[in-house]
């Protein structure tokens, strides 16, 4: 007797195994896995990024940094208070440990792992259903998040650094954004008038350090190719001599890492052996984040792992690609936790009450509260020649205090 197997289970010979498979769990699996096979396909392309590590010696000044082990140092601070129960300064220093453990390992700043370990909520903020908003937010306020720094504290932090190094902007080497161009042209704020007013403050300064030293101190090769290659293009009055070139040579290299007691030495460890952090004179780069901050609106913040702040982050803007992690969970996904906004040089915008309000000079910005990003309030716009007046300042300022 040729008794079919299927019918008992109610399968009837006309109907094919694969018809029977095809439930709604093979309908979602069939769906996902093109979004899976694309995912896998990017970290594949990524995962090349990988290389020898740089043989280069870091800078002096760094090259005495311990290595810190991810044990011991959470013994040492376990160690150090009483064992009742977990104190918040136990607590700051794990996270401590933690943060800088995991930045001093060379394969947190490849991109691939990068996004895997830092960019974690962001991940998890692009998942569907009322959690996982809970969850992103646990994840900014424990693992990842960022200080605001105004542009003139910036400038502080650059100056009283040495030396300064510009990193390989992870996010964006990440895919997380692409924010260079806008309506296919180099996104830039200025008029050309004030683009090449900044552009020649740069240029400016580098031939006044030449005059200066006979050479570029504290500067990678790379960078001082590209400034010598300005100064040639201005001398020339070549129409390339454009503020757009100076961005399109740089990006994505736009993650200032000074060596300053605020941030971990250890991260520019990590990108200096994945060849992603090069040196750049600190005037150079004072007068880079003034042309960040005029030039393309740019939020600075001090981007925290666990307890560990690591760097400034020239952050993507919320008008270019929605904004890197940070801005753009601020703006875009309602989280108040993603940055802690700047009370310092000139504040957050407020009224006459005290009640916080939108930023005044981006129309995007206008839809959450003023993150206090450095603008002066009192003024009805953030005039550029204010602006170098200030960094002009904080330059002499520093330059007469160093004597």
């Amino acid at each position: 007797m040729n008794h079919d197997i299927r019918e008992p289970f109610g399968v009837s010979p006309d109907e094919s195994p694969s018809d029977f498979l095809m439930g709604p769990e093979q309908d979602e699996m069939a769906r996902r896995w093109p979004v899976a096979l694309r995912e896998i396909t990017a970290l594949i392309d990524r995962i090349k990024d990988i290389r020898r590590a740089n043989p280069e010696a870091l800078h002096k000044n760094l090259s005495e940094v311990e290595k810190k082990r991810l044990t011991q140092g959470l013994m040492d601070a376990m160690l150090q208070d009483e064992p009742q129960g977990l104190k918040r300064s136990v607590a700051r220093r794990m996270a401590d440990k933690i943060g800088n453990y995991l930045l001093w390992r060379r394969e947190s700043s490849v991109p691939v792992i990068h996004e895997l370990i830092v960019l974690f909520p962001w991940w998890i903020s692009h998942m569907p259903g009322e959690v996982i908003s809970k969850i992103r937010d646990i994840g900014l306020n424990y693992v990842l998040n960022g200080q605001v720094v105004p542009v003139q504290m910036a400038w502080q932090d650059i100056l009283q650094a040495d030396p300064v190094y510009i990193g390989h902007c992870a996010c964006r080497s990440a895919g997380v954004v692409d924010d260079l161009y806008h309506h296919n042209q180099v996104f830039n704020l200025l008029s050309e008038a004030d683009s090449r007013r900044v552009l020649d403050r740069f240029v400016d300064r580098y031939e006044m350090l030449i005059a200066s030293h006979g050479g570029l101190p504290d500067t990678d090769f790379r960078y001082v190719t590209l400034c010598r290659d300005l100064a040639d293009l201005r001398r020339a009055g070549s129409p390339d001599y454009r503020l757009e070139t100076l961005l399109e040579r740089t990006y994505p290299d736009w993650e200032i890492l000074p060596v300053h007691e605020k941030y971990t030495p250890v991260w520019i460890r990590s990108m200096h052996k994945n060849h992603k952090a090069h040196l750049m004179n600190k005037q150079l780069v004072f007068e880079l984040a003034t042309i960040f901050y005029l030039s393309r609106g740019t939020i600075f913040s001090s981007m925290k792992l666990f307890d560990s702040p690591y760097t400034i982050c020239s952050c993507p803007t919320p008008e270019v690609g929605g904004g890197c992690t940070l801005t753009n969970w601020y703006y875009y996904r309602g989280s108040n936790t993603s940055l802690l906004p700047n009370d310092a040089f000139y504040g957050r915008r407020r009224d006459a009450k005290g009640d916080i309000l939108p930023c005044r000079h981006f129309p995007i910005r206008a839809r959450r509260e003023c993150l206090g990003c450095g603008c002066n309030h009192a003024e009805p716009s953030r005039d550029v020649g204010a602006v170098l007046a200030q960094a002009d300042e904080a330059h002499e300022k520093y330059f007469m205090k160093k004597g």
